[in-house]
């Protein structure tokens, strides 16, 4: 999540363009988690350093933080029943489908670029990967965690424990954008120096 602007590069990678679709069932570690990746991709074209970047700029998208390169969004589907015992009710079930849009620059000529400028877009496309990854990771967590806590809900009645869970879900998902913009904003110092933009500069 790389925010983009004309004459520099700060925070958040997100886009939205075309590609494949990849099934994945989450590790243990997000237990009553599952999800799946769209992944999709933002052709970029040039051959140097300063047009790559110069078509980045140009042609960036609007993402969920204003204009950007790349990016991962997810989309949170909860599946939920519930138990009523007589005098108290609690979820029999909770799971979290999550959906993510992932969206990773490629680059439409490759072959014409020179040595130099091939490995410093190899470079930014290979951080670009980690980054969005790190953040899919950390959904996952937040679903995870949400889970956790969503099974553990009591009340008099379902309908209130619907509602509690459903509150929790809204909140989760809030919360755990804030717990991204710090990550974004620490990472936004190394992508201003990665050897694409130094070369950009030149």
């Amino acid at each position: 999540m790389f925010r983009a602007t004309i004459n520099c590069v700060t925070s958040l990678l997100r886009l939205a363009l075309a590609g494949a679709v990849c099934v994945v069932l989450s590790p243990a570690a997000f237990a009553g988690v599952t999800s799946s990746t769209d992944q999709r991709s933002f052709v970029v074209e040039g051959t140097t350093a300063v047009g790559l970047v110069r078509f980045m700029n140009g042609h960036a998208l609007e993402g969920d933080h204003g204009h950007a390169y790349a990016s991962i969004h997810p989309d949170y589907q909860l599946s939920m029943t519930t138990h009523d015992s007589g005098e108290m009710c609690r979820p029999a079930l909770v799971d979290v489908h999550v959906d993510f849009d992932l969206t990773l620059p490629v680059a439409a000529d490759a072959d014409g670029m020179s040595r130099n400028t091939r490995s410093a877009w190899n470079n930014f496309a290979a951080f670009a990967r980690v980054h969005e990854n790190h953040h899919k990771m950390s959904y996952l967590g937040c679903a995870s965690a949400f889970v956790v806590q969503a099974r553990q809900q009591t009340a008099p009645s379902c309908d209130e424990v619907s509602m509690e869970v459903r509150q929790m879900l809204y909140d989760m998902k809030r919360d755990c954008e804030v717990k991204q913009r710090p990550f974004d904003q620490s990472q936004s110092r190394i992508l201003r120096n990665l050897r694409l933009f130094a070369l950009a500069r030149q």
